[in-house]
């Protein structure tokens, strides 16, 4: 595995996805990547601390947190935090296609496509969920890096891919956001 950032990636749809447009956006991540690709980046502002916000990455184990009727077979992802899950080890299995490649407790969590019939139909993924502080409040990143091949088919099927994982990442930043918020509210 290599060490990755992004270098020169544009900050448009669906490379890039930041809700608020008004603060400085997301800076480069260091992280492990499976291979070398494109990096798109998701990023948005939570009102919960930033363990807070990390317990609630750390659900991803149990669910997907996006479109249920899609990536969850119709089943609710779990609106309660299970302590449980909070304790990440490399080889935990999330959104069981992802394996955690990388963690850095309460900060960090990078995942890779697991081998067989994901891999094929998206490539060889590697995902990076980071928690940022930011004053009491916290900044979920999340930057993919998406193989590249040549060929025309191929950055087409990239293109599409990223006008779909835009639109699911996008739910999945939101429902983490509200269900952090939520239990910040509670404590």
């Amino acid at each position: 595995m290599t060490t990755s950032s992004r270098d020169s990636l544009p900050r448009r749809a669906p490379w890039w996805w930041y809700p608020d447009a008004s603060s400085e956006g997301p800076t480069p991540r260091e992280f492990e990547v499976v291979s070398p690709g494109q990096h798109w980046v998701r990023a948005i502002d939570v009102e919960a601390t930033p363990e807070g916000l990390f317990a609630w990455v750390t659900q991803l184990r149990r669910a997907p947190y996006s479109y249920d009727w899609i990536d969850n077979f119709g089943r609710r992802s779990p609106q309660s935090l299970d302590r449980s899950m909070v304790n990440v080890s490399v080889g935990d299995s999330v959104m069981t296609i992802f394996t955690v490649i990388a963690v850095e407790p309460g900060t960090s969590m990078t995942v890779k496509m697991k081998a067989g019939r994901p891999t094929s139909l998206f490539g060889s993924l590697t995902v990076h969920y980071e928690v940022e502080a930011r004053g009491g409040k916290s900044r979920l990143i999340v930057e993919m890096v998406v193989p590249q091949s040549p060929g025309p088919l191929k950055t087409m099927r990239r293109y599409v891919l990223a006008w779909g994982d835009l639109l699911m990442m996008r739910k999945q930043l939101k429902e983490l956001k509200r269900l952090a918020e939520s239990t910040a509210l509670l404590s």
